[in-house]
């Protein structure tokens, strides 16, 4: 919320007296605030507005007949709410004023200097507005960490599973030679390959994930691959899902590998469908883009520059913030048992950072998903019989 002339500002009264209420009301917009407010004098009524809005600040009298500022201050610390807390008294009393601001309140005002209330709002407002970046700058630290902390850990496991895969390949090979081609011992070790190569997929995307697979990169025209899958893509997603490309005809080159964009393409497209049981939208675009320091500061690890963007977006059941927050993370999956390794969005994760870009997600239940893939723009485009489209 902005803090200059008619700030808007949600605030949740804890009053029995309306007029009382208006007063304050009345200063506040002295001071250049427009209140959008809600009156309560009963522990029931707060918990309940509580739940039902969201608040920037909560003022409160502090003795009433069936409530108290003790108490409502209480009760706003156990739900949760992290927002500034002022008492409004008739009466100051020292004791009780330094006792409530070692409880937690932000400030205790007599009615009598009503006068300090604007500069004690704006104060705490502002206070609140920095603690909360700090809040989410460490969450998306501790997030950064784990996320290079699991894709440690899976690529070591992923590297010495698929040399003991590679064993068991080699040696299933060597018992199929040995057998006659009527032995229907063969028909059994031939499952036991088909087992382990299926894992050795598996492997694969968990290297990719954590950055360890040996890449081609070549130099790449991404509306040239959306086009050259979207044949394969309209089959991938079926009938009930619409497909749309908004393409910018003068977006520069990436330099990535051509096998790996298109997994990064299909993988995001078949995460859209799934995310679409009833039917939708699917919707692929790109864009050049440059991303300033600003962008770096919501997004720790990304490297301010000139990229060119695809935006994948689907019109499906979206995601909530838990869901959000581990999207990228191996095996975390939202699905059924059986429907899904949970291994999709961690490989184009993993293939986006190891191309030198990154990868964001916004959703919002039941208003859909939109990844943003950034790999770096070219400065200039390199020999074009290296510039390449899809594997269709």
């Amino acid at each position: 919320m902005g803090l200059g002339a008619m700030s808007e500002l949600r605030l949740l009264l804890v009053e029995d007296s309306e007029s009382d209420a208006l007063l304050l009301l009345r200063e506040l917009r002295r001071g250049g605030f427009e209140p959008r407010w809600r009156r309560v004098e009963t522990a029931e009524a707060m918990l309940e507005a509580l739940r039902d809005e969201t608040w920037d600040a909560v003022v409160s009298d502090y003795s009433m007949p069936r409530f108290a500022a003790p108490a409502a201050l209480a009760l706003l610390k156990e739900s949760g709410v992290d927002v500034p807390f002022i008492i409004v008294s008739g009466t100051v009393n020292e004791e009780i004023a330094v006792d409530s601001l070692k409880r937690g309140a932000a400030d205790f005002i007599s009615k009598g200097k009503l006068t300090r209330l604007v500069p004690a709002m704006r104060r705490e407002l502002a206070m609140a507005a920095e603690h909360r970046e700090r809040r989410r700058l460490e969450a998306q630290l501790r997030q950064s960490q784990k996320m290079e902390a699991i894709g440690q850990l899976a690529g070591g496991i992923a590297h010495d599973f698929n040399n003991l895969l590679a064993v068991i390949t080699s040696y299933s090979e060597l018992l199929i030679d040995g057998f006659d081609e009527g032995d229907p011992r063969r028909d059994d070790v031939h499952e036991i390959r088909r087992a382990a190569e299926r894992a050795t997929s598996l492997t694969r995307q968990l290297l990719a994930f954590s950055r360890r697979q040996v890449l081609q990169p070549t130099v790449v025209d991404l509306n040239a691959a959306v086009r050259d899958l979207e044949r394969m893509l309209r089959r991938a997603i079926g009938s009930t899902i619409e497909f749309e490309a908004a393409l910018d005809e003068d977006i520069g080159r990436v330099r990535v590998d051509l096998g790996q964009l298109d997994q990064i393409l299909i993988n995001l497209a078949v995460n859209a469908r799934d995310a679409m049981p009833g039917g939708g939208t699917l919707r692929f675009a790109t864009a050049n883009v440059t991303l300033g320091d600003e962008h770096t500061v919501e997004y720790p690890g990304a490297v301010p520059g000139d990229y060119v963007a695809v935006y994948v977006s689907d019109t499906g059941v979206g995601m909530d913030a838990d869901t959000r927050a581990r999207a990228f993370e191996p095996f975390f999956t939202t699905k059924a048992v059986g429907k899904g390794t949970g291994l999709g969005l961690s490989t184009v994760f993993g293939i986006v950072q190891q191309s030198g870009g990154h990868v964001t997600v916004d959703s919002v239940l039941g208003r859909g998903t939109t990844f943003r893939v950034y790999l770096p723009r070219i400065a200039e485009r390199d020999d074009p019989e290296s510039v390449g489209g899809g594997a269709g």
